[in-house]
């Protein structure tokens, strides 16, 4: 921003006389109201401080939409320091700059943040008739009352002085929002993630986001967090998961934003507990049926759709089964009440085989995994006995 300097306002007399009628219009201790907008460009301090004096003090451009017309406002730097111009109908412009602050009446001249706690002077560029224009933001060495501004979280409060002119300047007005850090600063969800369960689990939901005052969540009443601090990261568990479920985190800030998730629903096949990924089939001339086992689904995120599993015998390995194998199965079709109890498996072999094969088992849509049934051949050779 151009530094502005008293001998430079009159050149920018036309545009501050717009500034004047807009400010009229828009402020007033019956009609003021802080318009909320999507960014604040290069400046971080926002809103109004009242002096009974002087009236309102604008800390930001953006308050009243007037920064097409002077770009203005005050800054908190990463240092902590603080920097640029308010605005005063009455008073002009008022410093926060450390070239404008040299030479100040006592303490440390540098506006600034200590802790919680503003700490040196601003100053007023239009000063003049016996008045210096000096601002003290908190109680300065060897004063005898006791005062100054802080920040708590993103909102300001307390009191500056400046003499007789201006008086005290209330930064935190009753009613009128006051001075905030980051209150144009657009809120964002920076990450938003819901938890794979298996049916019936608990979900852990976590989210972290930036110049963010509140947040809810849709699976779940009140607020998950109340303040810059708390909605910077927080974590919540869901309900039990028994369909599939939309997860909605609503958050606000200068203005309202939102992001939502819905977990894929889908199954893994397993084995029921003590039954063997195994089977073993015996021939003696020709077709045979393995040993039995017993396939079951484990369903995740409210999957609940009917499974028909398939034993893909033209795909075992290390070559297909003969022409004529196919599954044996107690419930080919599973419902979401018979995911659990799961179906029983055996396959019919054709023509005999030798060795160990692989065999897929499937199911349609939505599978995730599924497992492979290992069939141990095992030719028998045919007794012969004397009649």
């Amino acid at each position: 921003m151009i530094k502005i300097k008293f001998k430079e306002i009159f050149s920018l007399l036309v545009v501050l006389i717009i500034l004047i009628t807009v400010f009229s219009f828009n402020i007033g201790e019956n009609n003021f109201q802080q318009i909320k907008v999507d960014a604040g460009e290069e400046h971080n301090l926002s809103g109004y401080a009242w002096s009974e004096n002087i009236g309102w003090i604008s800390f930001n451009c953006l308050d009243e939409d007037t920064c097409g017309i002077v770009n203005y406002g005050v800054s908190l730097e990463s240092d902590n320091d603080l920097s640029g111009y308010a605005w005063s109908e009455n008073i002009g412009w008022i410093s926060f700059n450390e070239s404008d602050l040299i030479n100040c009446p006592k303490g440390a001249c540098k506006a600034k943040i200590v802790g919680e706690n503003m700490e040196g002077w601003a100053r007023v560029l239009e000063n003049g008739n016996g008045w210096d224009g000096w601002i003290s933001l908190s109680t300065q060495p060897g004063g005898s009352i006791n005062y100054g501004v802080t920040l708590n979280d993103s909102e300001f409060s307390g009191y500056a002085w400046g003499s007789d002119v201006v008086g005290w300047i209330n930064f935190e007005p009753v009613n009128y929002g006051g001075v905030l850090l980051d209150a144009f600063s657009p809120p964002t969800i920076t990450q938003f993630n819901v938890e794979n369960v298996v049916n019936g689990d608990t979900p852990n939901i976590n989210w972290t986001t930036e110049y963010v005052d509140r947040c809810t969540g849709s699976w779940t009443q009140g607020n998950l967090c109340s303040n810059q601090a708390n909605c910077a990261s927080g974590s919540d568990i869901g309900d039990p998961v028994n369909s599939e479920t939309t997860y909605v985190l609503t958050c606000e800030g200068s203005q309202e934003v939102s992001e939502s998730r819905t977990p894929s629903p889908y199954y893994n096949l397993g084995f029921v507990d003590g039954y063997s990924n195994i089977v073993k089939v015996n021939f003696v001339v020709s077709g045979a049926t393995t040993t039995k086992t017993k396939i079951k689904i484990t369903p995740w995120n409210g999957f609940v759709d009917t499974v028909t599993l398939d034993t893909e015998v033209d795909s075992a390995t290390p070559e297909a089964l003969p022409n004529g194998s196919y599954g044996v199965y107690s419930d080919r079709i599973l419902t979401s009440f018979e995911y659990e109890e799961g179906s029983e498996l055996s396959i019919w072999v054709e023509d005999p085989i030798t060795g160990t094969h692989t065999v897929p088992i499937s199911g349609n849509g939505g599978i995730l995994n599924g497992v492979d049934v290992i069939i141990n051949a095992k030719g028998v050779a045919p007794k012969f006995e004397e009649i």
